[in-house]
């Protein structure tokens, strides 16, 4: 068996191990087969990955749908799930835990944490394209994940792992197909088949190995007569519907997000990285550039740093999260400002000093450290370093008391961008940005 994962806007990485984007409101085919269907549905113009849905003759015609609330106009975001009309697993224990079993059909559990004994750790090996601002990948499902975590075991040994962060994150366990299709890829064994990357210079350095368009059978929309959604439940069905009507008005434009790139050249890509430059995510990052070029909206760029706000505001507090192995770089590949500690040469402390200097200073984006070297403080352009003279860092405090030498110097850079979005590859090294 392999794995298929679809997430955010929605991503996908196929069961070959391509790395694909859609950026486009649809109901699309995920695996097509004769024996097993699975569908994915996206919401916006940026695709939202908010529900998926399974049937075919695997599944005896039964046909079972987990969905995102607010495809139905529910603000919590919580999942729903249905089987064939009627929803299952939503009556909860004090822990958040619930069990459904219809035999020889299914056997499907909700809990809130990630369990050894049940879940597979396959799912958490998956290998993103690039280091999402959700966190590592197995972030998405482990320590009691949004909307909590959701397991479904079906015939002919499908498994499907979900859970509610990045609107959906799902992975998908099975053996290949005779004919399989859609947006998991054919299941070859060659992932090469299966995408098509952007045009060059197209989307920003950063972005390319996860703005690979699709390529392959089973890519078009879900025929109405095809659509699992529709026999979830009624409410389902209309949002179903209505997501088929705005991608067939999309269908054939020259601004039609199905291309590699949202931006259709050059000067436009500049354009979108120039108005979203100011928003951190990744993702909203990306989805506002995509946006900005399909619309040529400034608003968007507002209503894209306000999903920010409010994503931040319902989180559970900014942690350190681990961008990768290099010197902390900006969108554009380029050296942020740092400031060095003289004795802070644990990465656990560094960590902290992140988590407690970044609470009380907007303007520190993130943290780095070297091997054999101090932890170095990131900050944003116009930072005031000054203001990190009433933390006292152990092991010395600052390289110079008055914070004029060493600051930036001599890797840290002295401009760059006001958030961590990647780093230059370097094992000795280590960054770290809050999220």
């Amino acid at each position: 068996p392999g794995l298929c994962a679809a997430f955010g806007d929605p991503h996908f990485t196929t069961f070959d191990g391509a790395h694909t984007v859609v950026l486009r409101e649809m109901v699309m085919w995920m695996v097509k087969s004769k024996k097993i269907l699975i569908q994915g549905l996206s919401k916006t113009n940026t695709g939202n990955f908010m529900g998926f849905a399974v049937g075919g003759p695997f599944m005896l015609n039964h046909t079972l749908a987990v969905y995102n609330s607010g495809l139905t106009g529910d603000a919590t975001g919580k999942l729903k799930v249905m089987l064939d009309g009627r929803e299952i697993l939503n009556h909860w224990d004090e822990k958040g835990n619930a069990e459904f079993e219809e035999p020889f059909l299914l056997w499907a559990a909700r809990r809130t944490e990630w369990d050894v004994s049940m879940h597979d750790h396959d799912v958490l090996s998956i290998k993103p394209s690039i280091n999402w601002a959700v966190g590592p990948w197995p972030k998405r499902f482990q320590q009691a994940p949004k909307g909590g975590l959701y397991y479904f075991k079906l015939p002919n040994e499908v498994e499907i792992t979900v859970s509610g962060v990045d609107y959906m994150s799902a992975v998908i366990k099975m053996a290949p197909q005779q004919g399989q299709s859609g947006y998991c890829g054919n299941f070859n064994g060659v992932a090469e088949d299966e995408f098509a990357p952007p045009a060059p210079g197209s989307v920003p350095p950063l972005l390319v190995p996860a703005w690979n368009k699709a390529v392959g059978e089973g890519l078009e929309q879900v025929s109405d007569a095809d659509n699992l959604f529709k026999l979830a439940s009624p409410e389902l069905a209309l949002s179903a519907a209505l997501v088929q009507q705005a991608s067939a008005l999309r269908v054939g434009r020259p601004e039609d997000p199905m291309m590699a790139s949202p931006c259709k050249d050059a000067h436009a890509l500049d354009e979108a990285e120039h108005a979203c430059d100011s928003i951190p995510d990744v993702d909203l990052r990306a989805a506002c550039m995509a946006d900005f070029c399909l619309t040529e909206k400034v608003s968007v760029v507002d209503d894209a740093a306000m999903s920010g706000v409010m994503e931040e505001r319902l989180s559970d507090g900014r942690v350190p999260l681990f961008v990768g192995h290099g010197a902390c770089r900006d969108i554009g590949g380029q050296a942020l400002r740092a400031v060095r500690t003289k004795g802070v040469r644990i990465a656990m402390e560094c960590q902290e000093l992140l988590r407690e200097v970044g609470a009380a200073i907007a303007g520190v984006v993130g943290t780095q450290l070297r091997t054999e070297g101090t932890c170095e403080l990131v900050v944003r352009p116009g930072t005031d370093v000054h203001d990190l003279l009433d933390f006292a860092p152990s092991g010395g405090g600052w390289v110079d008391a008055d914070l004029g030498g060493g600051v930036g110097d001599p890797h840290g850079g002295l401009g760059g961008a006001s958030f961590v979005a990647g780093v230059e590859k370097d094992l000795s090294w280590n960054c770290w940005r809050l999220d």
